[in-house]
C-alpha cells in the first residue's frame, strides 16, 4: 500500500471505518464537538466533505481506536504491537548476541533499520503540484478549525512540524499548535524544552532566521512517529520507518533546504525570525484546561 492518508482513508472505507458527512458543517467549535463524541463512543473516522467557508475537506478521528492505529502501522492486531515494542527496545539497548540464533535475529533487526531509512523523491513530488508563492499563499483557503469556545483564533492541530538544528543539520519533526495571525503568518506554541525551541534559540545566537515547513494530510504513521518521544539525535523519519517497514518518501521543500513528506497533501513553507512576537492564546488544552496567554509566541 503506498504510504499516504488517501491510501490510508480508501482502507478505513473498505473496513467500515469512514463515514462522509456531506452535511455542512462549521469550523468553529462544530467539528470539534463531533470529533470528540466520536472518540469517546470508539465511533468512526469522518470526512467532512462540505465544510462551511473552505473548499477542502477535513477528516478527524484516524486514530480514534487500537485497531486504527494497528492498521497505520501496517498491522492486523495489537499483538503484533508487542513485536514491535521488543525490536525497539532492542535496538535501545543492543546487548552483544551469545549464540548463532541471537546473532540472526539481530541481524534482521538491523536489516529492519537499514529499509527504514528515508527514501529520496525523483522527480516532482506530488506535494509540489501546485506552488503558491508571496502574496498569493493564503492561510484563508485552509481550514483550519477553532475547537474550543474561548480559543483567540483558528488553527493547526495536527500538522508536522518540520526544523533542523542550525548547526549539526539534524531535523526535528514535531507536533505542535499554529495559530493562524492574518493571511500568511502565524505562530507556534511549543514548550521550551522541545527540538523546535532549541533550534529557534541556536538560530537566535547565529544570528539567522529559522526554516520551518508544515506538512498536512500526512500517512497517519507520520503523526504517531512526530508524537513519540525519542533520543535527540534520532531521526523521526527513520522512526516512522521502523513503525512501517519501508522508508519515509522525501523531497526537498521549493524554499527551504528541508525535507518533507512527498506524499503530504499540504506544504507551508517559512521562516521564524528570533526576535518578532505575537500574541499566542488562550487556547483550549487537551488536559481539559485553557493555556494561558503568549505575548512572546514565535
Amino acid at each position: 500500500m503506498t504510504r499516504d492518508l488517501r491510501h490510508f482513508l480508501q482502507l478505513l472505507e473498505q473496513r467500515g471505518q469512514l463515514r462522509r458527512i456531506s452535511a455542512p458543517v462549521d469550523r468553529d467549535q462544530e467539528i470539534t464537538e463531533i470529533s470528540n463524541r466520536l472518540l469517546l463512543a470508539g465511533g468512526p473516522a469522518l470526512l467532512f466533505e462540505n465544510v462551511r467557508g473552505a473548499s477542502m475537506p477535513v477528516v478527524v478521528n484516524l486514530l480514534g481506536t487500537t485497531d486504527r492505529v494497528c492498521w497505520a502501522m501496517g498491522m492486523e492486531s495489537s499483538s503484533e504491537l508487542e513485536i514491535l515494542g521488543e525490536k525497539l527496545g532492542k535496538l535501545q539497548s543492543p546487548k552483544p548476541p551469545k549464540k548463532l540464533s541471537q546473532a540472526v535475529e539481530f541481524g534482521k533487526i538491523l536489516w529492519d533499520v537499514i529499509k527504514a531509512k528515508p527514501k529520496g523523491t525523483i522527480g516532482k513530488a506530488p506535494c509540489q503540484s501546485q506552488i503558491y508563492l508571496n502574496e498569493a499563499v493564503d492561510l484563508d483557503r485552509i481550514p483550519l478549525i477553532k475547537p474550543w469556545a474561548k480559543d483567540a483564533g483558528y488553527v493547526i492541530t495536527l500538522g508536522l512540524v518540520i526544523t533542523k538544528d542550525p548547526e549539526n543539520g539534524i531535523p526535528n519533526v514535531s507536533v505542535y499548535r499554529l495559530q493562524q495571525q492574518s493571511k500568511n503568518t502565524m505562530t507556534v506554541q511549543w514548550l521550551s524544552i522541545r527540538g523546535g525551541a532549541r533550534h529557534l534559540r541556536k538560530a537566535k545566537e547565529m544570528g539567522k532566521k529559522l526554516e520551518i515547513a508544515i506538512a498536512l494530510g500526512v500517512d497517519p504513521l507520520l503523526i504517531m512517529a512526530a508524537a513519540t518521544p525519542i533520543p535527540i539525535d534520532l531521526s523521526e523519519w527513520l522512526f516512522a520507518g521502523l513503525y512501517g517497514g519501508e522508508g519515509v518518501q522525501l523531497v526537498k521543500c521549493h524554499t527551504l533546504d528541508l525535507e518533507v513528506p512527498a506524499l503530504a497533501e499540504i506544504i507551508l513553507e517559512g521562516t521564524i525570525d528570533p526576535n518578532e512576537y505575537a500574541t499566542d492564546g488562550p487556547f483550549g488544552d487537551h488536559m481539559g484546561y485553557y493555556g494561558t496567554i503568549n505575548d512572546r509566541a514565535p
